[in-house]
């Protein structure tokens, strides 16, 4: 091969007739390095790479080129050598000029000692192109020949789209102080990143009960390419996700019942269940066969090799155990949480001497992680966190065809010591003390 002239680096998933003019006006051997190779079925990566380099053949048709695909890598560091490394022979500085629209890309090359060239191409871009096809709007005339043919009817890119608005009917809780559920969610972000992110697959990522959407921030900021769709039932917490996502057009909210189906079978990469499967539970009547359909409608929904991940409270089991309290406070919450539990059905319990109470490791737990969640207590105390333990969760995966891949249980140091210690004991049914029950789980499914 020649010296190379002009690389081009891009996702290339249109081509309008003002680009294609361009591109065939290019001098010399032409590089064209498409990008995000491994993604598709996106609102960033609606096609497959084999469809992207079919529409760059008939773009650069008649020009010298060749084509390399090259996966997304989450290190923008590394970026330049990822794309050098996969061109043969290697382009250097000298001899070669790079073309990207990539404002990003075109600064890490400049970075690295090449010239980039800024494209000046007359009429839509490649993106407005794929928005108006999207939106249903004209197209054609603006689009060549292949691209066309690529994407017929745009029946593809409205499947992709349509789950772009926000519909603001219903709520799943009443009265609920939104302002404070979304700062006590929010503010527990960096150990759902910690426990979530090393088991995220990427390509099309679903957080269940998205909530003010801060999750959804933090996987578009490390998985770019990735589309992310975030579900939830309350229009309050959608509006507040809008408002923290609306700059990320890889972001699509959806209004909608977690419980069912929300994205097409096979289209998910990754599945997330964040802090919502104890409602799930909860406000279904307490039912454990509505959290396993919730279970089975995203394995269904996740495609071969997928991830379903779920992080929540976890039951300690039915041990019996004793609480002691050190305060009043605690004591006057916990005759409180034994009348009002679920509705008013109640947490059996007996008195002992000592100011204790004798129950099982169950209900003792349930009181241990909701006690301080006084402004919102009229919907909290209706709230079953943990619905099964760590081998419940792994059966339950089984039985929705996935396989258990990681289960784990952690005590939150930060709630041990800010809110268990010093107000309340736990000790076994003969009087020995315990440490504090696992705050959360962590469970990882894998669809075969």
């Amino acid at each position: 091969m020649e010296a190379v002239n002009a690389l081009l680096v891009g996702r290339f998933h249109a081509v309008t007739k003002s680009q294609e003019t361009w591109l065939r006006s290019l001098q010399g051997n032409i590089v064209c390095v498409l990008t995000s190779a491994n993604h598709h079925g996106t609102r960033r990566n609606p096609l497959d790479i084999e469809s992207r380099k079919k529409l760059m053949r008939a773009a650069l048709a008649g020009k010298p080129h060749e084509l390399f695909a090259i996966d997304d890598i989450p290190n923008t560091d590394a970026w330049v050598e990822h794309v050098l490394s996969h061109v043969a022979p290697r382009p250097s500085p000298a001899d070669t000029q790079v073309y990207s629209s990539n404002r990003e890309v075109a600064a890490l090359f400049r970075a690295a000692g090449f010239t980039v060239v800024s494209q000046e191409v007359k009429g839509l871009t490649p993106h407005e192109l794929v928005q108006r096809i999207a939106d249903g709007r004209e197209w054609q005339s603006e689009a060549s020949d292949a691209t066309r043919e690529a994407y017929g009817d745009g029946a593809l890119l409205k499947k992709i789209f349509h789950q772009r608005l926000l519909n603001d009917d219903g709520e799943l809780g009443h009265a609920r102080d939104f302002q404070t559920y979304g700062t006590q969610m929010d503010a527990s972000l960096k150990q759902k990143l910690d426990d979530l992110l090393p088991w995220v697959e990427p390509g099309c990522i679903v957080d269940k009960g998205c909530g003010t959407g801060k999750l959804l921030v933090e996987l578009s900021r490390r998985w770019p390419e990735s589309q992310l769709v975030g579900v939830d039932l309350s229009r309050e917490l959608l509006r507040m996700s809008d408002e923290n996502t609306y700059f990320g057009e890889d972001v699509a909210l959806v209004y909608g019942n977690i419980i069912e189906k929300n994205v097409p079978d096979g289209s998910a990469s990754t599945v997330i269940f964040s802090s919502v499967t104890h409602e799930i539970y909860s406000y279904s009547g307490y039912s454990l066969a509505e959290l396993e359909r919730a279970m089975k409608n995203a394995a269904d929904e996740l495609r071969p090799g997928g991830r379903l991940l779920m992080r929540d409270g976890v039951s300690p089991g039915t041990a019996t155990w004793r609480l002691r309290f050190l305060d009043s406070q605690t004591r006057e919450t916990f005759e409180r949480f034994a009348r009002e539990f679920k509705k008013g059905t109640g947490a059996p319990h007996e008195r002992l001497s000592g100011g204790e109470a004798r129950l099982s490791a169950h209900y003792a737990n349930e009181f241990l992680c909701k006690k301080d969640y006084l402004k919102n207590w009229h919907i909290e105390v209706d709230e079953e966190y943990g619905a099964l333990t760590l081998d419940g969760w792994a059966a339950l995966l089984r039985r929705v065809g996935l396989e258990p891949l990681h289960l784990s249980a952690y005590v939150n140091a930060w709630i041990a010591k800010n809110r268990y210690d010093g107000h309340v004991e736990v000790s076994d049914d003969h009087g020995r003390r315990l440490g504090w029950p696992a705050t959360n789980c962590v469970v990882v499914g894998r669809k075969p």
